[in-house]
């Protein structure tokens, strides 16, 4: 009669646990939806649905005459040099640094991310 537990098998087994537990950890950020690169890809990636961020962009960008991307850029960036974008948009709101966008209220930092989203795509 085989053995049921052979060096080979242990080794294969492990194997396959290691494949599948490396899918899973890496799978989501393999399958993800891909950008075309932009000089603000720093400043996007702390954006969780660019598409949707896009559309409120849209908006933002509708109500702002002269929208000089670079500067807004810089502008941001210098915001959140420090502090994640949850503390600075929060910090916009009690200042009363909001911007409105299709009937929405937004702090003005999420609002410019939200423009430059849609400026890049």
């Amino acid at each position: 009669m085989k053995e049921m537990f052979t060096r080979r098998r242990i080794m294969f087994g492990a194997g396959g646990v290691v494949v599948l537990a490396g899918a899973a950890y890496e799978g989501r950020r393999l399958l993800r939806k891909r950008y075309a690169p932009s000089p603000y890809d720093d400043l996007l990636a702390l954006l969780d649905d660019r598409d949707a961020d896009a559309q409120i962009g849209e908006a933002v960008l509708a109500g702002i005459d002269d929208f000089d991307a670079k500067a807004v850029s810089e502008k941001v960036r210098a915001r959140l040099a420090h502090q994640p974008l949850a503390r600075v948009a929060v910090a916009d709101a009690t200042e009363g640094r909001v911007l409105e966008a299709d009937g929405w209220v937004i702090p003005e930092t999420l609002a410019l991310l939200c423009a430059l989203t849609a400026k890049a795509d």
